[in-house]
């Protein structure tokens, strides 16, 4: 490695806090901020977490988000120097550095980096592609001028241009939340959620557009009525825009099967420009415990009136799911027309619990959108 006077610092968020609302897209932003890889990570531990066995849950943590070589490659600075002798072991236990914070700490990093091969993170998890397109879309975000503290939030990205001098750090982008009726056709990736009235369309819409970003205000949700009448009569659309996913637009639709829906074809018109094979996913929106026969055969139907197959596309998504006695597998297997609906669709089914405020429900929704790996929003 050349040695030279210049280098870059990435402070991250918070990588261990369990309730982010999506914890993979921090690991995409921090490789894309210093793709091909890091030279060296630095875990800072305070005070109030030197404990050996919290020390451990978060180089655990590491090695779970990098891999079991990125040890090999880390520095685990302390506030205190008394902590070093205490935990002097872990230094050949996961082939790892102790440190203190020090006026020489830039100068022992760079050594540390020399005498060893850089770091190569082997993208097991994730794809290479996205974090290319990821450091892209930063680098322009960055060549355009536009003042990326301007959207800063708590635990976004913050970065040390390369540079031998002090400068000033900058925050990625974050997370405003509106409502948005552009046209289609843009860059925006589309969660459209179709299905049946009293189903619980509009309120996974909501259970999601929190998750994703947005306050918790009426404003800014879909309206929602736990009754079996039509609440949504057509479609409506939100988006959240944030550095990590670009822009996601929510679209809630009506029940397209109704026939005492107004203006239907036009409400279907409208969902085409949303609903299209390389930009969105298709939420197909069952109440669990109550599958109704007009279900067994909706999946066609729909098919018929957006024109093209969209079972590529779609999920299965089941609420009510924790009223369920039995397991979500065991239910879907039990029920032969539901089970013919999943199998229609790939396989992919899964389970909402709209009156739960935990995201980890969202987070793994995302991860069974098909082609989830190569899209750049998530």
């Amino acid at each position: 490695m050349e040695m030279n006077n210049t280098f870059k610092i990435i402070k991250t968020p918070d990588l261990f806090e369990k309730e982010h609302p999506n914890p993979d897209q921090l690991i995409i932003d921090f490789l894309a901020h210093c793709h091909p890889s890091p030279d060296l990570f630095i875990l800072a531990i305070d005070t109030e977490n030197s404990e050996e066995e919290k020390v451990v849950d978060q180089i655990k943590q590491l090695q779970e988000f990098f891999g079991e070589n990125s040890t090999e490659h880390l520095v685990i600075l302390f506030e205190d120097i008394k902590r070093l002798p205490s935990h002097d072991h872990l230094k050949k236990k996961f082939k790892t550095r102790l440190a203190t914070a020090n006026e020489n700490l830039s100068v022992e990093c760079k050594k540390w980096c020399s005498d060893r091969p850089r770091f190569v993170y082997d993208y097991k998890n994730y794809s290479e592609d996205v974090v290319k397109r990821r450091k892209a879309a930063l680098e322009k975000i960055s060549q355009n001028g536009d003042p990326l503290d301007q959207h800063g939030r708590k635990g976004a990205y913050r970065v040390t241009p390369p540079t031998s001098q002090d400068a000033s750090a900058v925050a990625a982008p974050g997370h405003p939340v509106g409502n948005s009726v552009s046209e289609a056709g843009d860059d925006i990736f589309n969660i459209v959620l179709l299905g049946l009235s009293g189903t619980g369309k509009s309120a996974s819409a909501n259970t999601i557009l929190t998750a994703l970003g947005t306050k918790n205000e009426s404003k800014h949700l879909f309206k929602s009525e736990a009754n079996s009448m039509m609440t949504t009569t057509r479609c409506e659309v939100k988006y959240v825009k944030n550095s990590s996913r670009g822009r996601v637009r929510l679209v809630d639709t009506p029940d397209f099967l109704d026939d005492t829906l107004e203006d239907a074809q036009a409400q279907v018109d409208e969902c085409k420009k949303y609903c299209q094979r390389e930009q969105c996913v298709v939420l197909l929106v069952v109440q669990a415990g109550r599958f109704t026969e007009s279900e067994r055969d909706i999946l066609p139907k729909l098919e018929d009136v957006l024109g093209w197959k969209i079972r590529e596309k779609t999920i299965v998504l089941l609420t009510h799911g924790e009223e369920l006695e039995e397991s979500l597998d065991d239910y879907v297997r039990a029920q032969a027309g539901l089970l013919n609906l999943v199998e229609q669709c790939g396989g992919r089914y899964h389970r909402f619990n709209n009156k739960s405020k935990k995201n980890k429900q969202v987070r793994k929704l995302i991860k069974k959108i098909p082609n989830y790996e190569h899209s750049s929003q998530f």
